[in-house]
């Protein structure tokens, strides 16, 4: 990659994690008070892409910022992740119980309710401290300055080079691939682990095709929203698989407590039922949500998702050896003919996707 190629790529880079450096700087006075779970819920996945562009364009920062950025960005990521969890939790709970939900259920709903609201107040302490050292050593104001002085003079230059392509073809691929090869397990409803794994490629698939979206126009649109998709119900199904396997470890962990506090476990049947009606609807919802990610999986596979998707990315790949046999016209710098070329083959329109808003066709 020649340098101009390359600067337009650590240009490119440089404007999408600045962007996330704002989205986190935006929602830190409300995480810290913790009084609203969407702050929480967008500054953790201002985190999530900001860790995925620094993989993307690592090439552009010094190890050392790579190191030290990435690492900070993780703790965030952690203490926030924690959080949001329990918030999801919490806020299901909180609609069993202010539903139509049976007198019987609710001694249970609610302990448990109790519980992870004390867990939730845990973790908030941990999410003060993660923010307050955050702001206290600077890290978002030194990348900011950092990323801003990248930037510098680049008023002028076409970013959307034939390198950029070629990074985002590349960058799209190996994620693609990630994620379909779990494609072979996703039949199998017990396969937990490899679904949870699915989710996770899912989601940095879909960071990536957001990162690069811009220069393809509207063509990623209708990609990004199936990964979207994609992720929920996968998340969903492995919410729901926590809820399952950590209920029967709630209630012995509950059953101890009451033993060691009044000697016996009479007091926990009043629990019992609340607890294994939750258990009960949380396997069945389960089984819903599997089957309506499989439905969702079999649309996209009969709408060609994927190969739309290799197709929309494959093209601009040979562009760079298209470029040098373009004829320069008398006075034209290459670079200025490459920009011209560019602007007409790089650059897809709505009009050249017709459907692209609405319809993933082949």
């Amino acid at each position: 990659m020649g340098k101009k190629g390359r600067k337009a790529n650590c240009l490119f880079g440089s404007r999408y994690l600045l962007s996330q450096v704002e989205a986190l700087q935006k929602e830190i006075d409300g995480a810290l008070i913790g009084d609203d779970i969407e702050h929480v819920h967008q500054m953790r996945v201002a985190s999530r892409r900001m860790r995925n562009g620094l993989s993307l364009f690592k090439d552009c920062l010094s190890k050392s910022q790579v190191k030290t950025w990435g690492k900070e960005i993780r703790t965030i990521t952690k203490a926030l992740g924690n959080a949001r969890d329990l918030d999801i939790q919490i806020d299901l709970l909180n609609r069993f119980y202010t539903g139509n939900l049976e007198e019987r259920y609710k001694p249970g709903i609610n302990r448990l309710l109790l519980r992870l609201k004390q867990q939730r107040e845990k973790a908030q302490q941990k999410v003060t401290r993660t923010l307050e050292d955050l702001q206290k050593q600077g890290t978002l104001e030194q990348m900011r300055l950092q990323l801003g002085e990248m930037m510098a003079g680049s008023e002028s230059l076409y970013l959307f080079a034939p390198s950029l392509y070629k990074h985002a073809f590349e960058a799209i691929s190996s994620s693609l691939e990630e994620f379909l090869s779990y494609e072979a397990y996703i039949h199998d409803p017990e396969k937990v682990a490899e679904l949870h794994a699915m989710r996770i490629a899912g989601k940095h698939l879909r960071y990536t095709l957001e990162v690069f979206a811009p220069i393809y126009g509207h063509a990623l649109d209708p990609l990004v929203r199936a990964m979207k998709e994609l992720q929920d119900l996968l998340g969903e199904i492995h919410d729901n698989d926590v809820w399952v396997a950590w209920l029967p470890e709630f209630i012995e962990k509950e059953q101890a407590r009451i033993e060691d506090y009044f000697g016996n476990s009479g007091p926990l049947k009043r629990l019992l039922p609340g607890l294994k009606y939750l258990q009960e609807d949380r396997q069945q919802a389960r089984v819903e949500g599997y089957q309506t990610f499989l439905t969702t999986w079999d649309t996209l596979q009969y709408e060609n998702a994927w190969t739309v998707l290799k197709q929309i990315i494959k093209a601009p790949i040979d562009i760079e050896s298209a470029l040098s046999q373009l004829p320069l016209k008398s006075g034209e710098r290459p670079e200025k003919a490459a920009a011209s070329a560019g602007e007409e083959m790089l650059v897809p329109s709505a009009s050249s996707d017709p459907a692209g808003e609405n319809e993933l066709n082949p």
